[in-house]
């Protein structure tokens, strides 16, 4: 699952944002022209997504606020009970990641998990397990497909079925991306400098006004990043000879706001 990425942003949809691997899937998969995600931000969609019951049910409407309830029955759990390895990496957004808290992920149903309560940029913060946050330098969609193939790759050798949950933390502002991928869209067009919009920085955390166009590179900088995650979980899955017996399923949590 992306993090405020919307229908528009893969490039099968609008042809200039490089995102060759969702492109495939779109191609070689089913794609759902007609699907909507269950709230406009995040936290609600994700609550849904876990439980299958509509965000006003769950209680959660607020982007940031809400957090799953300890009674709830997720996915997660229900496929844990019945001999699946259940591994989530990435935002978790339902409740606090932390041990003490009464809807972290192993009380959810995960037996596994290297994941941050909210989103998260370049050599992102995460806790593995419940452990002390502990940085991890790199791309961030590229260190939680690495990690993810390790644990798919654990589960295999130990012979049992997997459920693999991986919640991106881009392209969520305040944007951030490497220099090559940035490089990608050097030539966007100079006039979108001329609009100001407001958004977080990056090291302060406050919010500031920068020009559109710098913003944009950034966010489709981590587009591309991304999908190119994406697409080296799939060549693992095929590599590994369990594509054919695999689903795959992208979405975004919300648009873009």
């Amino acid at each position: 699952m992306a993090d405020d990425m919307g229908w528009g942003d893969p490039s099968y949809n609008n042809g200039w944002i490089d995102t060759p691997a969702l492109d495939a899937m779109a191609a070689e998969g089913l794609r759902f022209d007609r699907f909507y995600s269950a709230s406009a931000v995040c936290s609600p969609t994700r609550g849904s997504c876990l439980t299958g019951r509509h965000p006003h049910r769950l209680g959660i409407t607020n982007a940031n606020a809400g957090r799953l309830e300890a009674d709830e029955t997720p996915l997660s759990e229900i496929l844990d009970g019945v001999g699946y390895a259940t591994g989530h990496f990435g935002k978790w957004h339902v409740g606090p990641v932390k041990t003490t808290s009464p809807t972290y992920p192993r009380a959810m149903g995960f037996d596994e998990w290297l994941s941050h309560d909210n989103f998260f940029e370049l050599d992102p913060f995460l806790s593995r397990n419940g452990g002390p946050p502990k940085k991890f330098y790199g791309e961030s969609s590229e260190i939680l497909i690495d990690e993810a193939i390790k644990y798919i790759e654990k589960k295999q050798l130990e012979d049992v079925p997997f459920f693999t949950v991986i919640w991106f933390g881009s392209p969520h502002e305040p944007y951030s991306g490497m220099e090559t991928d940035l490089l990608l869209y050097k030539d966007l067009p100079e006039k979108y400098s001329d609009t100001m919009v407001r958004l977080t920085s990056n090291t302060t955390g406050q919010q500031v006004k920068r020009p559109l166009r710098d913003v944009l590179i950034e966010r489709y900088a981590e587009i591309t990043a991304m999908d190119r995650s994406i697409g080296k979980l799939r060549n693992a899955l095929k590599t590994l000879g369990i594509k054919d017996n695999t689903l795959l399923w992208y979405c975004g949590d919300n648009g873009i706001p």
